[in-house]
């Protein structure tokens, strides 16, 4: 049993991003705008980038951290309180938080954030950053949001106690988990339909991980279970009646002669909890042993692509297992090892030591050196003779592309900069135009730069003191114009710029 529940636990992570990475692609495009794009049958294979990775959402990324949260609570003290939980949660929560805002530095209270490849902004939720900068400053989150935010990050919490489960009751494992799921889902959304959703779907995932086959009968025993379940859970909810009838809905629609697009239709486009959880529960029932019949019909509508698959991909993988997820979904996936290696200390199947230095210690125990900030911070070199393939030199023009001294002249001479020419990339440099006016007219180019960066993480940028020569401009005007490049793993700058940025 315990290697069902580790496949189980593997396939409902990995599930959950291979769904994430293949709406993640289509998530803000009408189905007119995929089928127009991929073909009448949608997208039904990965995009992956330059380097062959398929890019997963922020709904995975805080997947990974309810994870890294729930597990520091229960390694720090074997019998957390659920005041200790719920604040561990937060605490995992404000490190994804600084991955999508702050410096790209490890903190000292998450192993996740050694990992260089978090450190990336996953079109993040406007309700998941305002609760938690609230959190941050001390401002009490308040919001009456029913969005698909908390949902889509809950399923490590099925996961986890399905496999403690072995060791205690049931019931009381039941218990746990909908209570955790909820205080989770609230720590960001306030509105009862979050709630509900997050507790349902955390308590599918549990009797999931705990049937060996499951088929649609079973399945729909298991939907009624968690369902009586969470209305115990969250009781006398003026909203559950709602969702009670959507998840009906989504049950009927699956057993009808509808087309999965015109039933997904009916049930809406995913952006809020309760359709997405409805839109997961229709693709599951109606390809039950159909890892990809389901991800595909879960992805291909208008709407909110990305976390109906992810949450249908929890699902459908905690019943068919990692074994049960084709070669397609699993090969170039983002982090997937990475994604196992959280799967199985969710499952209890890590050792002790491991547990301790990454839930306890808060280091990256285990993980490939390739994945760890490995030297830290990396600034730009104050004097740049030679590149690798892959990097580009960054360095103050005129408009005029006369490029005829200082860090010009050394693109001009060594790096491919191409003489007329004053603004973007040329050979393995990228020129920005510093001699036009004041830093005012600076920015727009800066902006520019920093776009550019972001869509070609394979390129490392190497940014120079640009302006703070011939031009004349001090590191202190200059430096604040950069401030979003901080975000990018993939850019380089001064040692003085960066400085300057954390003192501000």
């Amino acid at each position: 049993m315990k290697d069902i529940l580790i496949d189980k636990a593997r396939g409902c992570l990995i599930g959950g991003a291979a769904g994430d990475a293949l709406g993640y692609a289509v998530e803000f495009s009408s189905l007119e705008s995929i089928l127009r794009q991929f073909g009448p049958s949608g997208i039904t294979a990965y995009s992956p980038d330059s380097k062959g990775i398929s890019r997963f959402s922020d709904d995975t990324q805080m997947t990974l951290f309810t994870a890294e949260g729930l597990l520091s609570a229960y390694s720090t003290n074997p019998d957390p309180s659920p005041e200790e939980i719920r604040r561990h949660i937060e605490q995992a929560y404000l490190a994804w938080f600084a991955t999508q805002t702050a410096f790209q530095l490890p903190l000292a209270t998450s192993w996740l954030t050694h990992v260089r490849d978090i450190w990336a902004r996953r079109a993040p939720g406007n309700t998941c950053l305002n609760a938690l900068s609230d959190l941050k400053y001390g401002h009490p989150v308040s919001n009456d949001s029913k969005g698909c935010g908390a949902v889509m990050r809950i399923a490590p919490i099925g996961i986890f106690y399905a496999a403690r489960s072995e060791k205690s009751s049931l019931q009381k494992a039941k218990g746990e988990t909908a209570r955790v799921a909820a205080d989770a889902a609230r720590i960001s959304h306030l509105n009862d339909l979050s709630t509900l959703a997050s507790v349902f779907t955390a308590l599918v995932i549990f009797e999931c991980m705990n049937i060996h086959v499951i088929d649609r009968l079973t399945m729909r025993s298991v939907i009624s279970q968690a369902m009586n379940e969470t209305l115990a859970a969250v009781p006398d909810s003026p909203k559950a009646q709602k969702f009670v009838a959507i998840i009906q809905k989504a049950l009927d629609l699956a057993g009808s002669s509808r087309t999965d697009r015109e039933a997904i239709l009916e049930l809406g486009e995913g952006w809020v909890a309760e359709e997405t959880v409805a839109i997961a529960v229709f693709c599951v029932m109606r390809y039950i042993r159909d890892f990809e019949g389901c991800l595909v019909a879960s992805v291909n509508h208008d709407g909110d692509s990305d976390s109906t698959g992810a949450v249908a991909g929890n699902i459908i993988g905690a019943i068919l297992g990692y074994t049960g997820i084709p070669e397609k979904f699993r090969k170039g996936l983002e982090l997937h090892d990475l994604l196992l290696s959280v799967a199985d200390d969710l499952a209890g199947a890590s050792d002790a030591n491991q547990m301790h230095e990454r839930y306890a210690a808060h280091r990256p125990y285990g993980i490939d050196e390739n994945l760890k900030f490995i030297n830290g911070m990396k600034f730009t070199p104050d004097n740049i003779t030679e590149l690798g393939p892959d990097d580009i030199f960054v360095f103050g023009s005129n408009l005029a592309g006369h490029h005829a001294g200082g860090a010009a002249r050394v693109a001009r001479q060594r790096f491919g900069a191409i003489e007329g020419q004053g603004t973007g990339m040329q050979g393995q440099s990228y020129a920005i135009p510093t001699m036009q006016g004041g830093i005012e007219t600076i920015k727009p180019y800066v902006d520019d730069f920093i776009e550019v960066a972001s869509e070609c993480d394979q390129n490392t940028f190497y940014v120079t003191r640009i302006g703070c020569g011939i031009a004349g401009f001090r590191d202190e005007e200059i430096a604040p114009l950069f401030r979003d490049a901080l975000k990018l793993y993939n850019v380089r700058l001064p040692e003085s710029f960066v400085r300057i940025l954390l003192d501000e």
